[in-house]
């Protein structure tokens, strides 16, 4: 039988580990140093890094200290010191009227000196306004209304039945005599016609006479309403001419009040502008040394140079000797494995042929 095999031995872990950590430290400074280049801007500035080596306090061996410093051209320096100048000298200013604006806003608000505020307009009573207004009129002052008195018509219709009775009287005496001058005897029926046409006419005499009474009562009747009208127009005129008047005074009053009302609002809107202009220069005398200190102290800060961005490099990682030295053993195993189940199969078909031949004899 051949000499037995034996697996191959396990790798040095620790040495590969520490032969990897090795690597990939010197890759990752390599790294560093390809992503911390110099640059210069268009203004000549320039940024630079340097580095040293120091102890790790964490594991007690030498690393680099990398530190990165930018230098200004002459031109920019020359402004920064300008710049800098500029503003110690304004933060001198500030801090000597610091106390002018302690003493500013230290004062109490001035209220009492200020105007008083605009009294709001009162509306004033407007004078005139229904005193001594028409609202009746005082037909007493006309007397009685006048009316058709019949008496009156009565004694018109008897002052003409007097004036007529006479002449009547003589028609007739004179009718009688002339028809008795004529032969005819009374109550003959050519007296009595003749008679008849006289008293005929006698009584359209006397009804003219009732006509005229009428008529007459009906004129005096007419002539007081005319008079009571007229007085009555009097007194309507007389009143519409005073009431006209009250309303011309309310007119003329309601005016002046409007007038007197605009004054007073205007005087009031200028005594409040006047007012809030005098808040006003009080809160500007109390906050312009405030904003004068502001103003000084808020100066324009001096900017730091801008570089360009770069492409940084990434470390690519050290050589994984740990990880080679496993994948080579086992591929060692694997060929110690495959080499110890030939042997196997090996000896199993020699048992077997071994087994054949003993039953054969």
């Amino acid at each position: 039988m051949g000499k037995k095999s034996k697996p191959p031995p396990a790798p040095d872990y620790k040495a590969a580990a520490e032969a990897t950590a090795a690597s990939s430290q010197q890759a990752q400074t390599s790294a560093d140093w390809a992503n911390r280049p110099d640059q210069t801007d268009m203004y000549g500035n320039k940024t630079s890094w340097q580095s040293q080596s120091v102890i790790d306090p964490a594991t007690g061996k030498a690393v680099n200290k990398w530190s990165q410093s930018t230098q200004l051209s002459p031109q920019q320096q020359a402004a920064l010191d300008q710049q800098m100048g500029i503003q110690t000298g304004l933060m001198n200013t500030a801090g000597g009227m610091l106390g002018r604006a302690n003493e500013a806003v230290s004062k109490d608000f001035d209220w009492a000196g200020l105007q008083q505020a605009g009294a709001v307009p009162m509306a004033r009573e407007t004078g005139g306004a229904g005193q001594g207004l028409m609202s009746g009129l005082d037909t007493q002052s006309l007397g009685a209304m006048p009316s058709a008195d019949a008496a009156e018509r009565q004694r018109i219709e008897g002052a003409l039945f007097d004036r007529m009775q006479p002449q009547h009287q003589q028609a007739q005496e004179g009718l009688e005599g002339q028809l008795a001058g004529m032969g005819l005897t009374r109550g003959s029926e050519q007296w009595n016609r003749e008679k008849q046409r006289l008293g005929d006419q006698q009584s359209r005499e006397r009804f003219n006479a009732l006509e005229m009474g009428g008529s007459e009562m009906s004129r005096l009747h007419g002539m007081g309403m005319q008079n009571r009208q007229q007085g009555f127009n009097e007194l309507m005129g007389a009143g519409q001419f005073q009431n006209q008047a009250q309303a011309q005074g309310f007119g003329q009053n309601l005016a002046a009040n409007q007038q007197n009302f605009g004054q007073d609002l205007t005087q009031a809107n200028y005594q409040n502008q006047l007012r809030q202009q005098q808040i006003g220069e009080q809160q500007l005398a109390r906050q312009m040394p405030l904003n004068e200190l502001n103003a000084f102290m808020s100066g324009q800060q001096v900017a730091s140079p801008q570089f360009s961005n770069f492409n940084t490099s990434t470390s690519a990682g050290g050589v994984d000797y740990s990880g080679a030295a496993g994948q080579q053993y086992n591929a060692s195993m694997d060929a110690f494995n495959a080499k110890q189940a030939q042997g196997q199969g090996l000896m199993s078909g020699i048992g077997t042929l071994a087994g054949a031949a003993a039953t054969a004899f």
